[in-house]
């Protein structure tokens, strides 16, 4: 501890004393008896101090170690969050509770479903009907053609028979009637040849039109069947439903309100999110406080935990696997982990309250030998919670003030 002067306290004469010589001295000098007298010297001054107490510190040598306290959660770093895409209908049914494991494909969660279901079922079967005629359609249309080019095959033994015929010994008015038959039956065959001829066109459009009915059915089946999904929340992933939103009787959606989580819990590891996370690069061995008890562990690449590669704009994540599984943690469990930031050895560092600035320097106040306060300045590197080292300026086993 030290001391110092306060600043200078004058004291004169006492009033009392004055006004005695001033008595005395008046009437002597009315008088004129006495001679002339000198005049009297100024009183001395008088100064006090005050002694003033500081709190002082001592400069140390050793080493200094810049650490931080990184937090980190023990979670599943693979886990999914759903919500409904449709919002104000009516909960229907909730299949799943808190802390079941479900399987990918489990249906989790439904709205109210009106008559999708019904509406579904009879475009799915208007849609097999129609899939079933269009198949027999080519089949049909072949059968068809192949019955026109009988007959049209038939038609022209007629028409050769009736001009066969009409050569022979007969009169001219048979011949001319068997040339008649063999006309009409041309132009039968001319008229079949033609509807043919068209058919093959018409299949063509038949079968284009089916193949119409059929992707628009599709498409509106399709349509449905979205429509019935958005009502309903299905697991993508083989998990553990770690959170699900308490509903009653009445209650409504909310559109993108997270209503139920699901975590795999086989990934369960000590994540690190944002900035800090780059104190974590892959291969990172370090141990991870929890309540009492230390966790070693070690940074793991994403894919490690069938997770996907981070892409540019993710928010920054690490993965601390733990080098020995523990059955005692749990899920959502915090934890911390103690980061050096930066080391020195063998310096000289002082309570960082002792460093004063101004101007752009840095200083501290000391006590030369008189007691009195001095400034010294310093020069300062690392800096830590409590201790800053000190450059130049200062020897070991000086004293410096703190206050």
């Amino acid at each position: 501890m030290g001391w110092r002067n306060s600043p200078p306290r004058e004291e004169r004469l006492p009033w009392k004393l004055f006004g005695v010589l001033l008595a005395v001295g008046l009437p002597l000098a009315s008088c004129g008896i006495m001679p002339e007298e000198e005049e009297l010297p100024a009183a001395p001054v008088i100064r006090s101090y005050e002694a003033e107490e500081y709190q002082q510190t001592t400069v140390m040598r050793g080493d200094m170690v810049l650490t931080k306290r990184v937090k980190c959660t023990y979670a599943s770093a693979r886990q999914e969050k759903y919500s409904f895409s449709l919002g104000g209908l009516y909960i229907d049914k909730v299949y799943v509770s808190e802390g079941q494991q479900v399987e990918k494909g489990t249906l989790l969660a439904q709205l109210e479903q009106g008559d999708l279901p019904r509406q579904i079922s009879d475009g799915e079967y208007a849609l097999r009907a129609m899939q079933v005629s269009r198949s027999y359609l080519p089949e049909y249309q072949r059968l068809e053609r192949e019955r026109k080019d009988a007959l049209i095959a038939d038609m022209e033994y007629q028409i050769k028979d009736r001009m066969a015929w009409s050569k022979n010994d007969q009169t001219e008015e048979e011949k001319a009637a068997y040339i008649d038959q063999a006309n009409a039956i041309l132009l039968q065959q001319i008229e079949l040849e033609k509807q043919r001829d068209a058919a093959v066109e018409a299949d063509a459009r038949k079968l284009q039109e089916a193949d119409d009915a059929i992707y628009i059915a599709g498409l509106r089946l399709q349509e449905l069947r979205e429509e019935l999904q958005e009502r309903r929340i299905y697991a993508d992933i083989n998990g553990t439903v770690t959170y699900l939103q308490k509903t009653k009787e009445g209650d409504r959606s909310v559109k993108g309100k997270v209503f139920v989580i699901l975590a795999d819990l086989d990934t369960v590891v000590f994540t690190v999110k944002g900035e800090d996370a780059r104190y974590f690069p892959v291969g990172t061995q370090t141990t991870v406080l929890c309540g009492k008890k230390e966790f070693p562990v070690r940074a793991v690449e994403p894919s490690e935990l069938g997770l996907p590669q981070q892409q540019e704009g993710d928010e920054p994540m690490a993965y601390l696997q733990l080098l020995q599984p523990d059955p005692t943690l749990e899920n959502g469990e915090s934890g911390t982990v103690q980061v050096t930031l930066d080391q020195r050895e063998d310096v000289l560092y002082v309570n960082k309250e002792a460093i004063k600035a101004a101007e752009g320097a840095q200083f501290v106040y000391m006590l030369d030998e008189n007691g009195l306060k001095v400034l010294r300045e310093v020069v300062t590197g690392l800096e830590s919670d409590d201790y800053i080292e000190v450059v130049s300026g200062l020897a070991e086993g000086d004293s410096v003030i703190v206050n």
